[in-house]
Formats: structure tokens, C-alpha cells, sequence
């Protein structure tokens, strides 16, 4: 007997032990997966795919200062380049469109469409001054994106540098300028070091979150987001100008982009899914479903393929002739997003639901 009380004694010494050296112990291994993907959303996604709008809305903002000193063709190219390329990481992060980005109008105040030429004829037209400040108190559909584009690509897509005036030039110096300040804003909004660290407010979701009272709070805001973009993407922006019929009402109508913002909207879901950006990758909300269902992540990952993929069907038409030409196609590609659309609101959203017990 008294070997026996030795014995059991010397257990739970060793697990004391163990535990003070810090041995983990992890009844709830789901539970320790879901506080990893709080921690890697922001640090493989958000804070990279804002930081990378940051750097390329920076180099659009030089080429524009380029060309505006430098009228050439090379110049005009150089910056419309840029546009797309800032493009395609703005886009890519509607994904996951909430947070400040909602909070402080980061949004609209970058990407309101469409936007109307006699409007922006009118700013042109006008007595305004255009300084950055100036363009900061305008209407949202002539500033941001589309206001430069405008001004860059022109109706068709056909601008030349030496069609650029000179009130056009300071428009421009003034959109990009006051762009490139707001996608800092962005970046400072989720940065730990910065004082609005909404960063934190995903790492501490369900352990004193302002914004999220519990982990379940974050991942159904965050299947919300992605399933919102698919419905923007399919019922608003692809079926507006469809069904009217009007290319004007294109989100990206001057530079013929929109299946390309289309196709990154999409990417963008599929980014969020994974908590990874740009080869960059950690525990996301995929290995935490695969863990408990495989076949609804299979399921998932192959319809976010899809929806990408389905684009090629265009075969490089653009959308603003797709409407016209192409309308079975146009049609093919909203059910294979509708489809997407459809398994995030009902299969994981019920995945979230009955799964994370917080």
C-alpha cells in the first residue's frame, strides 16, 4: 500500500512538473486550431495584402508624377500598369471586406462605380482648385480608381499621352496622391504597432475583443464577407450592366479590367479561406473544416477553383462586349459563382455554427 501511494504521489508530481515547464495540454485540439487562425489571418493576409495595396497605390502615385512631367506614350503605359497591378491587390482583399476598410468608408471612398464621364468632365470643367484636399471632399464616383482610370485610359481605352491636359494632370497628381493616403490609413487601421490595431481585435476575438465578443463572432463575419463578394460579384457587378444591357455600368469600363477584378474578387475568397497572400500561408479556416470535414472542404476549395476558372470561358473578350456577345457564357459564369455563393451561406456557415463552441 504504501508503495502504491508512493507511486501514484510521484504522478502527479511529474505532471506537475511537466506543466510548470510548459508541457501543454490541449482537451480541445479544434479549439487551440481556432486560435491559430486568429493569429495568422492577420499576419499571412490582412496585413500583408493591405501592406502590398500600400506599396503598389505608391509606385502608380510615382509613374503618374512621371508621366504628368514626362508626357510619353511609355510614360501613359508605365502608369496604367501600375493602376492594374494595384488593381488586382485591392480587389483580391474584398474578400475579407470588413473592419475599417467598412468602418471609414476606406472603401467607397476608393472604389465607388460606375462612374459617369459627364460627372467627371464636370470636375474637369469646374473652377476647383484639385488640390489633395479638394479631391478628399468630393463625391466618392470622382475620386479613387475609376477617377484615374478615367483620366489614364480614357473612354475605350484609347487615350494617348499627348491627349492628357494640363488640368487633367493636376487631377491626376491629386487622385493618386490622395489614393495612395488612404490605402495608408488602411494599412496603419490593422498594423499592431498603430493605435487602431484591429489586428488585436481579431487575435483577441473571444478573449476581449471589442469587435468580436466570441471566435465564433470572427468566422461567421468572415464566411459572411466571402459569400457578400460573390453576391457582388455575380448580382451586382456582372448583372447590372448585363441586364441593362449598358457597358457604361461596368465596374473597370475604361480599361476593359472588370473580368480581371471580377477574377480577383473571387481569388480573394479563396485567400481568405486559406489565410494566405502571395505564396505566404498559415492555419486557416480550410484546415480547421478539412479537420472535421473533409468532403466539405474538398467541396469548397473545388467550387472556389471553379469560380475562377469558369472566367476562361470568355476566352480574353472583355466583359463589355461579353454582355453583348457572349450572354450564355456571362450566365455560366454567375451560376458557378452563385453555386460558391450558396456553400458558404448554408454548409459552412452550419460548419461554424455547430462547430465552434467558444
Amino acid at each position: 500500500m504504501k508503495a502504491k501511494l508512493i507511486t501514484l504521489f510521484g504522478i502527479v508530481a511529474l505532471v506537475a512538473a511537466g506543466c510548470s515547464k510548459g508541457t501543454k495540454v490541449t482537451p480541445n485540439a479544434g479549439a487551440t486550431l481556432e486560435g491559430q487562425i486568429l493569429t495568422d489571418f492577420p499576419a499571412n493576409l490582412a496585413n500583408p495584402n493591405y501592406l502590398d495595396i500600400e506599396t503598389k497605390a505608391g509606385i502608380m502615385k510615382d509613374a503618374a508624377a512621371t508621366l504628368i512631367a514626362t508626357p510619353t506614350d511609355d510614360n501613359l503605359k508605365a502608369t496604367q500598369d501600375a493602376w492594374k497591378n494595384t488593381r488586382a491587390a485591392w480587389e483580391s482583399c474584398e474578400g475579407f471586406l470588413f473592419g475599417p476598410v467598412e468602418d471609414f468608408n476606406y472603401d467607397p471612398t476608393m472604389d465607388s462605380w460606375p462612374v459617369n464621364k459627364v460627372d467627371l468632365d464636370g470636375v474637369l470643367a469646374s473652377s476647383n482648385p484639385l488640390g489633395v484636399s479638394d479631391i478628399d471632399a468630393l463625391e466618392t464616383t470622382l475620386k479613387g480608381f475609376h477617377a484615374i482610370e478615367y483620366v489614364i485610359f480614357g473612354v475605350g481605352g484609347t487615350k494617348k499621352a499627348s491627349q492628357i491636359t494640363e488640368r487633367e494632370k493636376t487631377y491626376l497628381a491629386s487622385l493618386t496622391q490622395s489614393l495612395y493616403n488612404t490605402t495608408k490609413q488602411l494599412v496603419n487601421s490593422w498594423d499592431p504597432s498603430q493605435s487602431g490595431n484591429f489586428t488585436l481585435q481579431v487575435t483577441s476575438a473571444g478573449k476581449g475583443s471589442a469587435r468580436f465578443a466570441t471566435r465564433k463572432d470572427f468566422f461567421k463575419t468572415l464566411v459572411g464577407s466571402m459569400a457578400d463578394i460573390c453576391g457582388e460579384v455575380a448580382d451586382s457587378k456582372m448583372q447590372e450592366p448585363f441586364a441593362a444591357q449598358d457597358s457604361t455600368l461596368d465596374e473597370s469600363q475604361f480599361s476593359h479590367n472588370s473580368v480581371a477584378d471580377f477574377t480577383n474578387n473571387i481569388k480573394g475568397i479563396s485567400n481568405a479561406y486559406l489565410s494566405t497572400y502571395n505564396g505566404t500561408s498559415g492555419h486557416s479556416l480550410s484546415e480547421l473544416v478539412k479537420s472535421k470535414n473533409a468532403s466539405l472542404d474538398a467541396k469548397l476549395q473545388s467550387q472556389m477553383a471553379a469560380a475562377v476558372s469558369v472566367f476562361s470561358l470568355l476566352n480574353g473578350t472583355t466583359y463589355e462586349k461579353a454582355i453583348y456577345d457572349n450572354k450564355d457564357k456571362v450566365t455560366q459564369i454567375q451560376t458557378a459563382i452563385r453555386t460558391l455563393k450558396a456553400t458558404l451561406e448554408e454548409d459552412l456557415t452550419t460548419f461554424v455554427e455547430t462547430n465552434i463552441k467558444d
